[in-house]
């Protein structure tokens, strides 16, 4: 029987974040993050990021066999990738040698973020109530124009009409879910209507409605008010939206690691 042909273009696309996995004795000894440079066939070039390639990959010889993983809006995929050439300092040749392992989207790539966010706790949980008002808001905000976002601290808050600003919040988002503070308790299982703007080009509202899987009260503050933390997984979100997500989520991981890299450079004399 032919072995069936696997188009690896078809899942790793030029500009495409990815995660490189050194393997020892079977199992994953370290994570690199890196970028798709090109792709033919079962062949690809990939741009190692933030410091370029690390002590632990650059001692590998060619031949050796890595684990190359990536995501899109329907999920989580890893192939098996072997080395044909160090090019540079910081990127890599490989030949795909594996065939695609897909996997769930649970295992969405999670980041903490800066974001504008509002977040509503319908009175009636009506699983078909919220989700018309879910398909109204976001009906609303298509055919509204993009909102003005402008930078403020770490992040970018939402100017709107009247003067009134969404201020960004830290919160820890992926295609899948988000994590965020709120002020009060609220119970398992609860949906609630979360809002968050992303500073693309134009800016972008996201509108979902998200699961409450946890929520835990934030101890050893010196504030006074009690603080929560809240995980939730969405159950309402367009795929376009998610895709926006993903890819708004990688750019940003780029930029950080990038920081972190100009910070550990050496003082000029």
């Amino acid at each position: 029987m032919t072995k069936k042909k696997i188009e690896y273009a078809q899942y790793f696309k030029k500009g495409q974040q990815v995660k490189l996995a050194i393997k020892s004795s079977g199992t994953m000894s370290r994570e690199i993050n890196g970028e798709v440079w090109e792709v033919a066939g079962n062949t690809a070039r990939i741009e190692i990021l933030g410091e370029g390639i690390p002590q632990a990959l650059s001692a590998k010889k060619q031949g050796t066999q890595l684990s190359l993983a990536g995501w899109s809006g329907w999920g989580f995929y890893q192939t098996d990738i072997i080395i044909e050439q160090i090019v540079s300092a910081k990127e890599i040749a490989v030949s795909f040698v594996g065939g695609i392992e897909e996997k769930q989207r649970r295992e969405y790539f999670r980041l903490d973020v800066s974001l504008p966010v509002r977040t509503d706790q319908p009175e009636v949980q009506s699983p078909v109530g919220i989700r018309e008002q879910w398909t109204a808001a976001r009906k609303k905000s298509l055919s509204a124009p993009p909102p003005r976002m402008v930078p403020a601290g770490r992040g970018h808050k939402v100017v709107l009409p009247g003067g009134h600003d969404i201020q960004p919040q830290n919160i820890n988002l992926s295609g899948g879910g988000i994590r965020l503070r709120v002020p009060v308790a609220i119970g398992l299982g609860t949906l609630l209507h979360v809002e968050f703007y992303l500073p693309l080009a134009p800016p972008r509202i996201i509108n979902s409605v998200a699961k409450v899987l946890r929520c835990n009260e934030l101890t050893l503050r010196m504030e006074k008010e009690s603080v929560f933390i809240a995980a939730m997984k969405f159950t309402h979100i367009d795929e376009q939206d998610r895709d926006a997500i993903i890819a708004y989520l990688f750019a940003e991981q780029r930029l950080q690691l990038k920081a972190e890299a100009e910070r550990d450079l050496p003082s000029p004399r």
